[in-house]
């Protein structure tokens, strides 16, 4: 091991910028990988690297460190506060006489605008109701929570919701919100997530041998912004497909398809490639115009208005120049900073470069749906459909979720056994108080899912809703055992047992979750 870190050094040291030096540390880091664990892309691009760093990708999802103290209240009796120790940042929550404290595990977001919060329990993620904004410097509610009378820290933290914050997450499937330790292999988000993975990269260290965005077609090189900057209505995925499965270089859409509402001009704090394309900037470019030609990756400075003003002339600078002088900030007029209709207490710049600012107001919500672009031909309907169905329920549209079954009840005919039809069929169903029909669908998931908590616990819920209790029970039962901290599997679960009229039981049931619940990492001692 030191013989590898003192090569490592000699390498560094003589040749950064020599190719067969180059080569050198790339077989050096094969053969002592840990020498350069640290971050091997920084032996050959030291200034990329540092300038990464001071990026606010770099910052997405860090540990917490000296957090501010504050404290809220949050209606219904409910009362937060923040502080840190020796032992880590705690949040904590009183109501009712009743008090929680929770450790918190990891903190998401650069910073820039907010500081969200991650909390670790058994092998867990919840987020936490609280958030800092920065540009009131204090804490409120997280974005999500303001609607719910009794916020807590029991909504699971997903593959998906990480996915944009993360480097690679080590999420478990079939599972909500469970991970393999160390839950993260990388926290913040980290090279790879741009340039691909470095391997073949590290074997033969030359141009070509590993992804640069610029140098794609337009559709890959988006694809690489828009895995974290479109969010849309809702994500449909491939089938077999996981988030974590889109790689650099490949469109989205050969892992999921993102659908957007036709015509909407909803600001979003999640909806940056759905504005810019929108501007004429981008209209008239011809798919020139790309999230990189404004935004560097790798800045050597912090990025100011300035900056991204001399983006601007470089375009605009011969017809712009009598009305406008040399130093005009373009920013402040052109890309105003804007309530998103989801972003809690702060502010985001708006992309569709207007030519004035535009007020804000209710925006009209089109029932149609829209692919950002087309999967495969073979996919378009079915990855439709769903989005219909997901897109119903989240936004509690009948209308749609009935659009969406219709078109799902064809594509089964030709696809049986396509897991995300069944399900998707399933929830319409179940929502539609039909659970005898759901449960059907949902049984024949579970026959081509086993061993999956999700799975049992769609079963579990359809066989309750359908009065069938004794087998409702055994199948939540089994979805805790695969997933002891299920907390929908459980509150079902405490129905059943209700309606057997086993109440000490349901309370049990109870007394175990909450117990659960408070085991955060480092609890005992506080």
């Amino acid at each position: 091991m030191c013989r590898g870190v003192i090569l490592v050094a000699a390498c560094n040291w003589w040749g950064r910028h020599s190719a067969c030096l180059a080569r050198l540390r790339a077989f050096l880091f094969l053969l002592f990988p840990l020498a350069l664990a640290a971050h091997p892309c920084e032996s050959c691009h030291p200034k990329e690297v540092a300038g990464y760093s001071h990026s606010s990708m770099a910052r997405s999802l860090r540990r917490p460190g000296n957090e501010p103290e504050g404290a809220f209240p949050a209606g219904s009796g409910t009362r937060f506060s923040v502080h840190s120790g020796s032992k880590g940042t705690w949040q904590r929550m009183e109501r009712a006489g009743e008090v929680s404290e929770y450790q918190v595990e990891y903190v998401i977001g650069s910073g820039s605008h907010a500081a969200g919060y991650l909390i670790r329990i058994a092998d867990h993620l919840f987020q936490s109701p609280v958030c800092y904004y920065t540009n009131r410097r204090a804490y409120d509610l997280a974005p999500g929570f303001e609607r719910i009378s009794e916020p807590d820290f029991t909504r699971p933290v997903g593959e998906e919701c990480v996915l944009c914050h993360s480097g690679r997450a080590l999420h478990v499937p079939g599972t909500a919100n469970q991970y393999t330790p160390p839950v993260f292999a990388e926290e913040a988000i980290s090279c790879e997530r741009c340039h691909g993975t470095a391997e073949a990269h590290l074997r033969r260290p030359v141009p070509g041998s590993i992804v640069n965005p610029a140098k794609l077609a337009p559709a890959a090189r988006d694809s690489i912004c828009e895995q974290c900057h479109l969010a849309g209505v809702t994500r449909i995925l491939n089938p077999g497909r996981n988030f974590g499965d889109f790689h650099p270089g490949q469109r989205l859409e050969e892992a999921f398809t993102v659908y957007t509402r036709a015509g909407a001009r909803a600001f979003k704090v999640i909806s940056h490639a759905e504005q810019l394309a929108l501007s004429a900037c981008a209209r008239n470019s011809r798919g020139r115009l790309w999230c990189g030609t404004c935004h560097d990756p790798h800045p050597r400075a912090a990025p100011t208005s300035q900056t991204y003003s001399a983006r601007c002339q470089t375009c605009h600078q011969g017809r712009l120049a009598k009305s406008h002088p040399a130093d005009t900030n373009c920013v402040s007029c052109h890309m105003t900073r804007r309530r998103a209709q989801d972003g809690g207490h702060t502010v985001f710049t708006d992309h569709r470069i207007t030519r004035r600012p535009e007020p804000d107001g209710p925006v009209p919500q089109p029932e149609d749906l829209v692919a950002w672009r087309d999967p495969e031909p073979a996919l378009q309907a079915r990855n439709l459909a769903l989005a219909y169905v997901n897109a119903g329920i989240s936004g509690r549209s009948p209308a749609q979720i009935v659009r969406g079954y219709r078109m799902l009840t064809e594509i089964e005919r030709a696809a049986p056994n396509d897991v995300g039809v069944l399900k998707g069929i399933g929830r319409a169903l179940l929502l539609g108080k039909e659970p005898v029909e759901a449960l059907k669908a949902f049984e024949r998931v579970l026959q081509s899912v086993p061993n999956s908590a999700t799975s049992e616990e769609d079963v579990g819920t359809a066989l309750l809703e359908s009065g069938q209790v004794e087998k409702a029970a055994s199948h939540l039962e089994r979805a805790l055992e695969l997933d002891p901290l299920l907390l929908s599997a459980a509150t079902a679960l405490q129905e059943v047992y209700r309606r057997q009229g086993a109440n000490e039981k349901a309370g049990a049931l109870g007394d175990r979750m909450r117990r659960a619940m408070r085991n955060s990492p480092g609890k005992s001692g506080q």
